[in-house]
């Protein structure tokens, strides 16, 4: 562009037409140089534009001013010389686009060079911003972990690589085909998938998104559960359809996983607890509720062992199973002892195994807890009977040495006394030996009664029925009433019975028939009172039995041991040492407790406690 003027005030009136034909939104700097370089006018100039600090400047000498800007006085002579000149230059983080017009006299000399500045920064800035924007869009748009592709018509057009990763093809065996290329021919719920897809796409070419789950196919054709998202795209010239797959195979595959484990934890008769990190309860299983009786709702966010623990569970267990939480671990086939709402205790068989995350955190555990009370029950039978089988073998063994030896002494004796009484022809010789033969077998026959009574205390079963006292104690002296010297011996019966009592009615005969044949055996008639105390005082819930003598009693290092089978506290006595043993047996059958009291020389008392047991149902 030439401009020329014939004065300096037609060059200040063309610099008043390009300030205000400038661009508002950009600031505008106007300058005047004269043919020698000097500033004649300036308005806004402060010389930012140039990279210089800002001043006062008209009047000056740009050459003065830009002595050390050679690049700048180069591009202002150029100018003063004719040249029309646009030049740009970088001031910190703005760029600035300067134009200098040289305005020519009459005769064709410049006579100033009008310069106008702008600040070209954003319009500089906007392609870049614009190619970077482009840059970040096809990067999200290729490194995203759904399948993301366009559609125009119906058919593909473009896709980033994770369509190419879960379709499993090359893109140019997507590109151009339609979505029925890639779906099953119907869809879960029976419909066509030709029919189902254009119903989706017509659906957002009219403006409304579409998410919904479909089937689609790889390009093997193994199908996959997918979730789709469509949207439409408006450009300049077209409308196209965006597509957004998600492979949710692996999470459906998860979900039918979580479901079936969700079926046999509600169905199972074993507990199941979920709780968080921290072992707070998130959930229990039906199985749960049943067999402790408290829901969900009410243990919700608490600890188990809050509320589960009791008297009789093993402080060492809960310690240990509290320690393996806390480090993360598992544990399995820990037993346990826990107590439901009701207060009453049942056995657990516990397995915990944590739940991890990504980072190996514990986000919850899970526990299994078999109800094993039953198994608990019958091993404690077991263990009992276990007992008593050892208890009978070793009584056994004591029994055949002691029987043999007890059953033998009788015989070789009575097999003695026939000898001698075959070759004695005195009678009254004979009478005494009779007499001797008499005692011999009223001895074996005590031993094979104790052996008999031994016999039914051990097996039979615990019968309850009610009891008189009176007649029972009665009955069992009535026996007794031809032992050695029991009519010396002062009888006293007193019997306390305040309403019904029940127990097993062999038992009790067994054991004051023993107590009360021991204190007449063991009498001592030295003594000018001969005494023998049977006292019963019961109610309906107990009773105590006392046998009370003046005899010989027990000495002090034999009272431990007179409850053991075959041993003999008397050298007096010819009893076949069963007989407190049995009574002892049979108490304890019947739920009783028996102690003793004797001062050796003076007499024994032994106390018999006994409870009143339901009455035994009799068949009809």
């Amino acid at each position: 562009m030439k401009i020329e003027h014939s004065d300096g005030q037609r060059a200040s009136h063309f610099i008043s037409e390009a300030n205000m034909s400038g661009d508002s939104s950009s600031p505008v700097e106007t300058f005047l140089i004269d043919s020698d370089g000097v500033l004649t006018y300036s308005k806004g100039f402060d010389l930012t534009s140039f990279g210089h600090h800002p001043g006062p400047s008209s009047g000056l000498s740009v050459f003065d001013l830009f002595r050390d800007d050679p690049e700048l006085i180069a591009v202002i002579k150029r100018a003063l010389d004719g040249e029309q000149i646009i030049d740009e230059v970088s001031i910190e983080d703005r760029v600035f686009s300067t134009t200098y017009s040289p305005v020519f006299d009459l005769n064709g000399k410049v006579q100033n060079v009008i310069g106008v500045s702008y600040d070209v920064t954003e319009s500089k800035r906007a392609p870049e911003i614009l190619k970077k924007s482009e840059f970040r869009l096809r990067t999200l748009f290729n490194s995203a972990h759904d399948a993301i592709f366009t559609m125009n018509n119906g058919t593909f057009i473009d896709c980033n690589d994770a369509t190419l990763r879960i379709f499993q093809c090359e893109k140019h065996q997507i590109v151009g085909q339609t979505p029925i290329r890639f779906s099953t021919p119907t869809q879960p719920d029976g419909r066509p998938s030709e029919d189902a897809a254009m119903e989706k796409i017509n659906a957002v070419l009219k403006g409304k998104a579409q998410f919904f789950e479909w089937r689609h196919i790889r390009f093997d054709g193994t199908p996959f559960d997918a979730e789709v998202s469509l949207n439409r795209l408006d450009l300049k010239d077209e409308v196209q359809i965006q597509a957004i797959v998600r492979d949710v195979s692996e999470r459906k595959k998860s979900e039918e996983e979580h479901k079936r484990l969700a079926m046999v934890a509600n169905t199972t008769t074993n507990m199941v607890v979920l709780s968080d990190g921290d072992g707070k309860i998130e959930w229990v299983n039906p199985a749960f509720t049943r067999i402790t009786g408290y829901t969900l709702q009410e243990v919700l966010g608490k600890k188990p062992g809050s509320f589960l623990r009791g008297p009789e569970t093993d402080p060492d267990v809960v310690n240990f199973m509290r320690s393996m939480t806390a480090q993360g671990l598992g544990f399995k086939d820990v037993e346990l002892i826990n107590y439901n709402k009701e207060g009453k205790p049942y056995w657990v068989s516990i397995e915990v195994q944590p739940l991890l995350d990504t980072t190996g955190k514990v986000i919850q555990f899970i526990a299994v807890q078999s109800d094993i009370s039953e198994r608990k029950a019958t091993q404690q039978a077991l263990l009992v009977q276990n007992d008593d089988l050892h208890k009978i073998n070793t009584e056994l063994d004591r029994f055949v040495y002691s029987a043999s030896h007890d059953l033998r002494a009788p015989i070789a004796s009575l097999l003695g006394l026939i000898e001698v009484a075959r070759i004695e022809k005195d009678k009254e010789n004979l009478e005494q030996l009779l007499d001797l033969q008499k005692k011999t077998l009223l001895r074996l026959d005590h031993f094979i009664r104790d052996i008999v009574d031994h016999s039914r205390n051990t097996r039979l079963t615990v019968e309850s029925e009610e009891v008189n006292f009176e007649s029972i104690v009665n009955e069992v002296f009535e026996q007794l009433q031809f032992m050695d010297n029991v009519s010396k011996i002062k009888r006293t019966v007193t019997i306390s019975q305040d309403g019904p009592f029940h127990t097993a009615l062999t038992r009790l005969e067994i054991i004051l028939k023993n107590l009360i044949s021991n204190a007449i055996k063991y009498a001592d008639l030295r003594k000018d009172d001969p005494a023998l105390e049977v006292v019963v005082s019961s109610n309906a819930n107990s009773a105590e039995i006392s046998v009370r003598d003046n005899g010989e009693g027990i000495p002090t290092d034999a009272r431990s041991r007179i409850f053991e089978m075959f041993y003999r506290a008397s050298a007096n006595g010819s009893g076949s040492g069963l007989g407190l043993y049995i009574v002892k047996e049979a108490v304890e059958k019947i739920g009783g407790t028996i102690t003793v009291h004797s001062e050796y020389g003076k007499g024994t008392q032994f106390v018999v406690t006994l409870p009143s047991l339901a009455p035994t149902m009799q068949a009809t």
